[in-house]
């Protein structure tokens, strides 16, 4: 008996080690961004970001130029995405950087977008595309509400920006990334993929996403493809349109985030929570019996629906 409980205890400690050692290997091996940094035919590599006017994507935009890559900024506004770029410029001046405009929520519609964007992009050496733009593109005052309170176009839009402008960017630039490779696809999630409540066609479409990352890196190593498929799911982050708080251990600013994105490239994962601090916050989520995790994100979206964001702030895309 005492035999058993003694091959028990050793058994349970060494999982838990095993546990603890994986949830950190992540965030202490080098990034490997560097190894998408190559020359093909004189012609230097680049990076696209979609999603790049602002926020997230403006901070990875810069993260990369300051890692040695030319970038291609994609959004909607082009006064915003030229701002962006005279700052680039000015940071990087060694760099090179060009404008790629489209609307992600009309993607649908203008099934031509995608012929374009590759024309437009055939003459570079891409090697990075890093799928940032998404949100909730929201017509009314009322950010977080439930299902029914939607418009249908609201819906629609929110799935196009978040799900099937990145699936149909994927076809369209897949091979030209495998032409180009070692190339890396890095897709930006949202922790509200875990099923928070009012964001429901926002979360759901951001949980399509992390899905169709691990079906795409598969298939890249079925077909024999040098390209690393990494999901990154995010949480609260601050100097992003919406959110402008005062940035904190548990809310880092957009640039404090870039970084740490940057940082798990090469990491051994598909999908990862690039930010140790939300990290460990899901691993308390996880360890919670489910009654009780509800009830948290239950109080989490109310509270933040009771406080609101200012309706000008709203714009969750450029």
């Amino acid at each position: 008996m005492a035999f058993a409980l003694f091959s028990l205890s050793g058994i349970l400690i060494c999982a838990v080690a095993y546990a603890l050692i994986d949830f950190i290997l992540p965030y202490v091996r080098p990034s490997k961004l560097h190894r998408y940094l190559h020359v093909k035919d004189g012609k230097p590599a680049w990076a696209l970001v979609t999603g790049a006017s602002d926020g997230i994507g403006k901070a990875l935009s810069f993260e990369l130029a300051s890692q040695g890559f030319n970038v291609v900024l994609h959004g909607r506004n082009p006064a915003k995405l030229e701002r962006v770029q005279r700052e680039l410029e000015t940071a990087h001046p060694n760099r090179s950087f060009r404008i790629l405009i489209a609307d992600a929520t009309q993607c649908a519609q203008a099934p031509d977008t995608f012929k374009d964007i590759a024309h437009r992009l055939s003459d570079i050496h891409l090697t990075v595309l890093i799928n940032n733009a998404g949100g909730t593109p929201i017509l009314t005052e009322k950010l977080f509400k439930g299902v029914d309170e939607y418009t249908h176009k609201e819906i629609a839009d929110t799935i196009a920006l978040n799900a099937t402008f990145p699936t149909m960017l994927w076809s369209t630039l897949v091979p030209s990334l495998s032409q180009n490779a070692p190339a890396l696809i890095l897709v930006v999630g949202s922790l509200a993929s875990n099923g928070l409540p009012l964001v429901a066609p926002y979360g759901s479409s951001k949980s399509y996403l992390r899905t169709l990352s691990e079906s795409l890196a598969q298939e890249m190593i079925i077909a024999g493809r040098d390209i690393e498929v990494l999901h990154v799911g995010l949480g609260t982050v601050t100097g992003v349109s919406g959110i402008w708080t005062p940035p904190s251990l548990f809310v880092p600013h957009a640039t404090t985030m870039a970084k740490a994105i940057m940082g798990r490239v090469g990491c051994e994962r598909v999908d990862v929570v690039p930010y140790w601090p939300h990290a460990v916050q899901i691993m308390g989520t996880v360890l919670l019996p489910g009654w009780m995790k509800g009830m948290i994100f239950r109080k989490v979206m109310v509270d933040l629906q009771k406080k609101g964001l200012n309706p000008g702030d709203e714009k969750k895309r450029e």
